[in-house]
């Protein structure tokens, strides 16, 4: 719809990577000569890193563009290559070659054996995403480096693309091998401000706008620098949301205010023309030209349990309660009851409103609430202070056991030493008073 509302000859800010609108921005355009620079002289594994949206795919499919009349190009995306053997199934199957029922020494020998016959002399494998690949899978990669046809001709060249994370697995000990083969690592930035523009201005005289300053004024292209980072995917979905959203309106260009409501849409912010049926949606604060940094107020996210009423304006605590079975209050009770003070809670969820009388809960309840509001602190207290209860108790006890054991050994050993007439019951209960009064 955008497409025929704006006169494009194609959708500009493509959502995948194309070629056709690669605009040489600093870093990827230094990765670009570095990369081809390594490749041509075959002298190592130059390596590319960048968080996601930064450009790694375009890069390589660029790379790919460039080498494919020279070289047999295999492109590997997203590809779990956790093994050797999924590896040289994968680089068969690009090949046009048969990969089933073999086991990995099989698949190694059918490539080696395939790359001596092919009519291209040399191989590239440009694999993306690259921190998915197994640890045992780049050790193959950096062996299969070193086969060569013949003694001046390097037969397979790599180039990886990763995230940070990928660089963060290669300081790994068992990786030591792979990281002296490491001759070129790239990092792909975010579009400072001017490249910013000069990426908004070339995607639409890539697509046949005659007069892109006009559609995407300087003050319009700030802000979609301020609020995508200068992240180049970010850029380009906001502003084809922004395109598309100008079209809808039946506007000539795009101004603040389209920005702000694409960028709404696109963070999911209620309130931007994304509502979801039966779910809560507040309206979004609105931002004028004057003061595009104005923050957008919204309310609890949906994702949030509901607000439950407390007691008190004391912090939700961190422990719950169980709460006991409320016992219904007889008419005659409700009627003498003197009016009470009920606190109504804001219908913030769509769910009805709460109506809470203090008094009849505090007179149903027991000691035990329904929340415990008590701070951590205190109930901290008070759980050492009923340990130590116990445990004096515990020791009373135990010295009263004592006390009667001694005893008992004293009316033994002086049976033994010296004659004497024989006890009765009533002389040993003589001996513990304690005794006799528990009885």
């Amino acid at each position: 719809m955008y497409i025929n509302h704006f006169s494009f000859h194609r959708p500009p800010f493509s959502a995948v990577p194309d070629v056709s609108g690669y605009y040489p921005a600093e870093s990827i355009e230094s990765a670009r000569r570095t990369l081809l620079q390594v490749l041509e002289n075959g002298t190592g594994i130059p390596l590319v890193f960048g968080e996601t949206g930064m450009g790694k795919s375009l890069l390589l499919r660029m790379l790919e563009k460039v080498l494919e009349n020279d070289c047999h190009v295999v492109y590997m995306a997203n590809q779990r290559l956790r093994s050797p053997k999924s590896l040289y199934q994968h680089l068969l199957f690009s090949l046009h070659q048969s990969y089933c029922g073999m086991d990995e020494n099989e698949l190694r020998l059918l490539f080696l054996d395939n790359l001596r016959q092919a009519e291209m002399r040399r191989i590239v494998l440009l694999v993306d995403e690259a921190q998915s690949l197994g640890r045992a899978t780049l050790e193959e990669l950096r062996v299969l480096l070193h086969y060569n046809q013949n003694e001046n001709d390097v037969s397979i060249r790599l180039v990886l693309a990763g995230s940070h994370r990928f660089e963060e697995r290669l300081t790994h000990p068992h990786l030591h091998a792979f990281q002296q083969q490491v001759v070129a690592r790239c990092y792909l930035e975010k579009f400072r401000r001017e490249e910013t523009d000069a990426e908004i201005l070339w995607q639409l005289h890539q697509a046949g706008c005659e007069t892109p300053d006009s559609l995407f004024p300087p003050e319009v292209r700030k802000t979609i620098h301020k609020l995508t980072e200068g992240v180049p995917r970010v850029v380009h979905q906001l502003c084809r949301q922004a395109l598309i959203h100008a079209a809808e309106s039946g506007l000539a260009c795009v101004d603040e205010t389209v920005v702000q409501t694409a960028w709404g849409i696109l963070q999911q912010l209620p309130g931007c023309g994304n509502n979801i049926p039966g779910r809560n949606t507040h309206s979004m604060k609105s931002v004028t030209p004057e003061d595009s940094t104005s923050i957008i107020e919204f309310g609890a996210l949906d994702d949030d349990e509901p607000m439950i009423p407390s007691f008190s304006a004391t912090p939700m605590p961190d422990e719950l309660v169980e709460l006991p079975p409320r016992i219904p209050l007889s008419p005659e009770s409700t009627e003498t009851q003197p009016p009470t003070h009920k606190t109504e809670f804001a219908n913030t969820t769509n769910t009805p409103v709460h109506r809470l009388d203090q008094t009849a809960w505090g007179e149903t309840l027991s000691e035990k609430t329904a929340f415990s509001i008590k701070p951590p602190e205190v109930r901290q207290r008070e759980s050492c202070q009923k340990l130590l209860d116990e445990l004096t108790m515990m020791e009373q006890l135990l010295t009263e056991e004592i006390s009667v054991i001694n005893k008992m050994k004293k009316i033994e050993n002086d049976s033994l030493s010296r004659r004497v007439r024989r006890a009765s019951p009533t002389d040993i209960l003589a001996c513990f008073p304690e005794m006799q009064k528990k009885k």
